[in-house]
């Protein structure tokens, strides 16, 4: 069984941009690679760009993103973003906002 989260950067305008993670989400995993290999904005940018994830860890040592991972959403406020992790059926949301993670549990 999956532990699904959403990964979510905030944009300086209150907007987010958020992806899936559906393995291994919970903070004990995620959060700490979170904190621990992305911990700047570019970093964090270059994770979303890649889409949905499988994994944050793959056997190559990176994240491991869908095959057909659908790029990151544009969410206009923090409702839209809580409306997109719920619909994504995440355990967690993770927002990276001030150069630090907030992880939520759902």
């Amino acid at each position: 069984m999956s532990t699904r989260a959403t990964i979510a950067f905030a944009n300086e305008d209150g907007t987010f941009q958020a992806t899936y993670l559906h393995y291994d989400g919970y903070p004990e995993h995620a959060g700490v690679i979170l904190n621990q290999r992305f911990n700047s904005i570019e970093n964090v940018s270059a994770l979303l760009a890649g889409g949905e994830l499988r994994s944050l860890t793959s056997e190559a040592g990176g994240p491991e993103h869908l095959d057909r991972a659908r790029p990151p959403k544009h969410l206009c406020d923090n409702r839209s973003l809580l409306e997109f992790a719920r619909n994504c059926d995440a355990n967690y949301l993770y927002v990276f906002q001030n150069q630090t993670w907030h992880c939520h549990k759902l």
